[in-house]
């Protein structure tokens, strides 16, 4: 790379160009969309090379001020984004942005790099700037026969399927958000702990502007006039993810989402699309998205603390005290 990237506010970006650009990566993912990115960031910012009127590799950067200093952060509703490019940058085109980075940030709460970057990430040498962890998600192929994506289902999943379907959900679509926020707070909000009203704002929003511009779709399992499951699927260019999904409890006994998502995953096998479970970092989960016949795949998470004194101090405070507290 024969120069630096260069650092554009939200400003300085046109949409048209950025999502275009977008588009047309080889790691296109709708987070990564300015529209996407204008609703779940407080402000984002960009990396971007070779010009800022003409660019071939972009970095997206979700940006919040503390202690009256910009961090970057990964933002709710957001599992990655990272480097987007047309082509496949060589980790000597990925360092520079790194440097950028550490350049202009010297807190980083989280930030998360795409799958497809992994490699060059993983070869970069960071440990000058950040330290990094590797998490997963599961993906599922959805461009196999549906007979040969139910054969990778395991004996659970199957078992599991069979109650769903023997339940004769009625699986309808709808526009409607509330209904499936509604489920969400009254199911699972307590027992996840203190939610802050600024996420519910965040993906109602989110939610219905996804719909409204065709990337998202909203599914329930109805019995009757009760509805008692709910998901939301987002897709774009080729790639589907479990964004947001919510049950009460005839819901969870009666494996509604199940349903939901295999009649899902019927419609487009043999399509050529990838369905993203969009996993936590936790066992249980993860071993029920496994079930599914999903492959594992990691991502890198950089963080960094090179804030100066006191700020540090007070930072590594804060942090303290919370693990006590919790």
């Amino acid at each position: 790379m024969s120069s630096k990237p260069i650092l554009l506010s939200r400003e300085q970006i046109s949409a048209q160009a950025w999502d275009d650009h977008i588009s047309r990566s080889r790691q296109c993912v709708i987070y990564a969309l300015s529209w996407y990115l204008d609703i779940v960031c407080e402000q984002w910012k960009a990396l971007v090379w070779p010009s800022a009127n003409d660019f071939s590799i972009v970095m997206p950067l979700p940006v919040r001020r503390k202690f009256g200093r910009p961090v970057l952060y990964q933002p709710l509703f957001c599992q990655y984004l990272g480097i987007f490019s047309r082509d496949e940058p060589a980790t000597s085109e990925y360092e520079p942005f790194l440097r950028a980075v550490a350049q202009y940030f010297p807190y980083i709460s989280n930030y998360a790099f795409n799958p497809d970057n992994l490699p060059a990430i993983h070869d970069a040498d960071l440990s000058e700037y950040f330290g990094y962890e590797v998490f997963q998600t599961h993906w599922l192929d959805l461009r196999q026969p549906y007979a040969e994506l139910y054969a990778g289902y395991s004996a659970d999943r199957k078992l599991n399927l069979k109650r769903g379907l023997n339940a004769n959900w009625e699986i309808i679509e709808s526009d409607d958000f509330e209904t499936l926020i509604k489920l969400f707070n009254e199911n699972h909000a307590g027992r996840i702990g203190k939610i802050k009203s600024d996420a519910y704002r965040i993906l109602e929003k989110l939610g219905k502007c996804c719909v409204s511009r065709g990337f998202g779709k909203i599914f329930y399992a109805r019995e009757g006039l009760d509805t008692h499951a709910g998901v939301l699927l987002v897709h774009c260019h080729g790639r589907t993810i479990y964004l947001f999904n919510a049950a009460n409890h005839a819901g969870r006994k009666g494996n509604a989402r199940l349903a939901i998502l295999d009649a899902w995953f019927r419609s487009f096998a043999g399509i050529g699309t990838v369905f993203d479970f969009e996993s936590p970092q936790n066992e249980a989960v993860a071993r029920y998205y496994g079930g599914f016949g999903t492959v594992a795949m990691p991502f890198c998470c950089i963080k960094r603390n090179a804030l100066p004194f006191p700020f540090r101090q007070i930072q590594n405070l804060r942090k303290w005290l919370l693990v006590r507290t919790s």
